[in-house]
């Protein structure tokens, strides 16, 4: 069981491993897959990870007050 202050891993991204081809490029969060991060908090099936790398560098939205973190679903990310 995911709980906050957990290290994790990105697997996959809403199911799957790759995005389909109408996904804008600020929002292929895909490209973090494999990325790791803390669980700063868990709320309804997700977690929001402070990912360990800078998330903009992607090219990627990051709308959260908390640098570099995002709300990610439970199913996606793997404890480590």
């Amino acid at each position: 069981m995911i709980k906050q202050n957990d290290i994790v891993k990105l697997h996959h991204f809403l199911g799957s491993l790759k995005p389909d081809d109408t996904v804008a490029r600020g929002e292929n969060y895909w490209l973090l897959i494999g990325e790791t991060g803390v669980v700063v908090s868990i709320e309804n099936e997700k977690a929001l990870i402070r990912f360990d790398c800078d998330v903009r560098s992607f090219g990627l939205h990051c709308h959260n007050p908390i640098a570099n973190t995002l709300w990610i679903s439970l199913d996606d990310i793997e404890k480590i």
